[in-house]
């Protein structure tokens, strides 16, 4: 029988974080899981995760996935997100979750789409925290994203109608959370060809080959960068999310069936 909890804890710059802990008490425990959601979505990501979460807990995970700052339950302003700051609710988050199951084995993360670089960027810095890494559909190159690919940057340089918007309103734009300021200055010092050099733990990608928001190209791409082994699981002719097309609730039996398949592939992965 599996079993979950509502907890709160608060990130390192003291932002309140809400989330769910989902454990089978009766399994024995033979590791610990953090999952993080994508951008504008919550902890549940449209219910995916509350049937990972069950599945990998039934396997002997205990596992935590909580929602991001200024997303869902959680506190903070969509305008002051930065990569590190989520990738410090992830760190607060593996450090609740050791202080609610009392388990000092190995410790892993599961971060899709938006969170998937920050995710890579805490266990590079933090190797001690991650035994095992899966990046679902995963966002690497962020300044891509936030500089390169915007109309109101021209090069490094952000354009006087950006600038004004950000003076005026305190973002950009919204997408689908308010860019600030911050975000966009930080992301200049993350190159992934950097950062996934540094991370050393066994790394899953799973992308669906059909990805229109973040392409699957990307984790082919970077599949080779990082330091530890690392392998690529391609979905043919799935959408973002494991998904078929315009498919938001998860409800088409194809979407269902990838996604079954991608939680016995994590979970298969978690525990070996």
């Amino acid at each position: 029988m599996v079993s979950e909890w509502e907890v709160r804890f608060r990130s390192l710059d003291g932002t309140a974080l809400v989330g769910t802990v989902t454990a089978a008490p009766e399994a024995p425990a033979v590791g610990a899981v953090v999952l993080v959601h994508g951008a504008g979505v919550t902890r549940e990501e449209g219910g995916f995760f509350a049937r990972l979460a069950a599945g990998l807990a039934a396997a002997g995970l205990r596992v935590l996935r909580f929602d991001l700052r200024a997303h869902g339950a959680s506190g903070g302003r969509a305008e002051d997100i930065t990569i590190a700051g989520v990738a410090n609710d992830i760190r607060a988050a593996s450090d609740h979750l050791r202080q609610v199951v009392g388990f000092d084995g190995p410790f892993h993360a599961v971060a899709a789409s938006f969170s998937g670089g920050a995710a890579a960027l805490h266990a590079a810095y933090r190797p001690g925290d991650v035994d095992r890494l899966v990046l679902l559909n995963p966002r690497l190159d962020y300044r891509d994203r936030y500089v390169g690919s915007r109309p109101y940057f021209d090069g490094d340089y952000i354009t006087t109608t950006g600038a004004r918007d950000l003076d005026a309103r305190g973002f950009t734009e919204k997408s689908p959370f308010e860019l600030g300021r911050a975000l966009h200055n930080e992301v200049f010092y993350l190159d992934p060809e950097v950062y996934l050099r540094s991370v050393r733990a066994p790394v899953l990608l799973v992308h669906g080959t059909k990805d229109t928001f973040v392409p699957v190209e990307s984790s082919r791409r970077y599949l080779p960068v990082f330091a530890g082994p690392a392998e690529l699981l391609e979905l043919d002719g799935a959408q973002h999310g494991f998904a078929v097309y315009e498919d938001p609730q998860y409800a088409h039996p194809q979407s269902q069936a990838w996604q079954a398949e991608v939680i016995e592939r994590v979970t298969g992965f978690l525990t070996v």
